[in-house]
């Protein structure tokens, strides 16, 4: 297949971006930067290790708390920066050109030829358009281009616009369009004998049923994807899966067997230099490893922030930054874990991250229970049991109701955290979460001595 237009105008695409922002601006955080240029994690690190190689940006990191990295040109840089200004200009110029023709085209009677170019500006569009984040705009492009591959019998671009709006229904949680979408994509990649597609589709279904607390069927979903990929002989999806299945085996309380799933994507993530799946592989390790070894835990969430922070991808910055509090709170580093928990969730607010927030909130109940502030815990409890009733969210209901009980145990009030220790059992039990059942079930024997 034909590289799309616009990555033949800027390859890695949004390079010449990055330099002009920082000709005109100096030094610049380099989430500020992916903030003013709308810039995906994935986006931004292909720009800069390319950047990088070329002498044309050095990064410096700053000092203090929360840490910081800054990007800025090289000598080097600024005068190709200065020299590539009439290009970048000239680029425009051909985006807007591009646009024109685009509009052009819609407004005639189309030959076959001028479809497929139809086709092929519209794609370029939606593709640049979700990798930066504009999920309206990719969408809008996407379903113009379900209408006319549709219409021309082009199966494989029917099925590249399907799953582009099913990954955004996915962003916005609107998970039964997202599966409906998906499902349909899968047949046509099934159809065309597209394992690579079969796959990617079989993950975002897994990833679907797991945020419904479906863990069996995600594990089913996983595992398609996982052996899809296996056929394929596509090592990075096959790494992805078994991140999928790997986050199911810990919700239902198999840490080991989980960690040795992470660890295994880990080192094919590395080995095949995919920087940016790192840190959610990071994350999930320390999210395993926590209740195995916790110094283990803390090493591999402070990769995941330290990476994070490098590639800009400020969504798992959050995620470390919250999963590492809970191993620093066990470590009795409550000054650390506050730090963390703030930074966590000022992004995760800035982000809508439900799901995260209420994690946070629970984490923060932990960390005033430690330090024996009673009122204060009980608050942050009820905030995040209040939340996830709403959101239909169970594991962090079951969690953050655990947590309540286990603080009116310490606290004394024994009957209180009897009846919500229950409750919390019963949640775990729907979940298939064995090792929750475990640690519930021990502490209301403590609570009956």
């Amino acid at each position: 297949m034909a590289k799309p237009v616009l990555d033949l105008l800027q390859s890695p695409p949004r390079i010449l971006d990055i330099l002009v922002f920082l000709l005109k601006n100096e030094e610049v955080i380099v989430t500020e930067l992916m903030e003013k240029l709308d810039l995906s994690p994935k986006t931004y690190y292909a720009a800069i290790t390319r950047l990088l190689q070329l002498g044309l940006v050095f990064p410096r990191d700053g000092e203090g708390f929360p840490h910081k990295v800054f990007i800025s040109l090289t000598r080097k840089g600024k005068r190709v920066a200065e020299g590539l200004r009439p290009i970048f200009e000239e680029i425009e110029g051909t985006l807007l050109a591009l646009r024109n023709e685009l509009e052009a085209l819609e407004l005639k009677e189309r030959t076959e030829e001028e479809n497929k170019r139809m086709l092929e500006i519209l794609l370029a569009f939606m593709e640049m358009e979700f990798t930066v984040g504009e999920w309206d705009d990719a969408e809008s492009h996407a379903r113009r281009v379900l209408d006319i591959a549709s219409a021309s019998g082009d199966l494989g671009s029917v099925a590249r616009s399907l799953k582009l709006i099913g990954e955004v229904d996915h962003r916005r949680h609107a998970e039964d369009k997202a599966e409906k979408e998906f499902t349909e994509s899968l047949s046509i990649h099934m159809k065309l004998n597209d394992l690579s597609g079969a796959s990617e589709d079989h993950y975002f279904l897994g990833a679907i049923k797991e945020r419904k607390g479906d863990w069996k069927g995600a594990l089913a979903e996983f595992e398609k994807s996982l052996s899809l990929a296996e056929s394929s002989k596509d090592e990075v999806l096959k790494a992805r899966a078994a991140i999928g299945t790997g986050r199911v085996l810990a919700q239902k309380g198999n840490y080991k067997e989980s960690l040795k799933r992470f660890k295994e994507s880990i080192e094919a993530f590395e080995r095949l230099d995919e920087v940016g799946e790192l840190p959610r592989a990071y994350t999930c390790a320390g999210s395993s490893a926590f209740y195995i070894d916790i110094d283990e835990s803390i090493r591999w969430h402070e990769k995941c922030i330290r990476l994070a922070r490098d590639l800009g991808d400020v969504r798992m910055l959050a995620y470390g930054l919250h999963s590492a509090a809970g191993s620093y709170i066990e470590k009795k580093e409550t000054k650390k874990a506050g730090q963390s928990l703030k930074e966590a969730l000022k992004i995760a607010g800035k982000l809508d991250e439900t799901k995260l927030m209420i994690d946070i909130e629970t984490q923060f109940g932990i960390l005033h229970w430690r330090e024996g502030k009673w009122t204060s815990s009980e608050s942050y409890f009820l905030r995040a049991i209040d939340s996830a009733r709403k959101n239909s969210l169970t594991y962090e209901l079951a969690d953050a109701i655990l947590n309540l009980g286990l603080m009116n145990g310490d606290r004394g009030r024994t009957e209180t955290a009897k009846r919500q220790l229950k409750e919390a059992l019963g949640l775990f039990d729907g979940l298939g979460n064995q090792a929750k059942m475990n640690e519930v079930t021990r502490a209301l024997k403590r609570l009956s001595r």
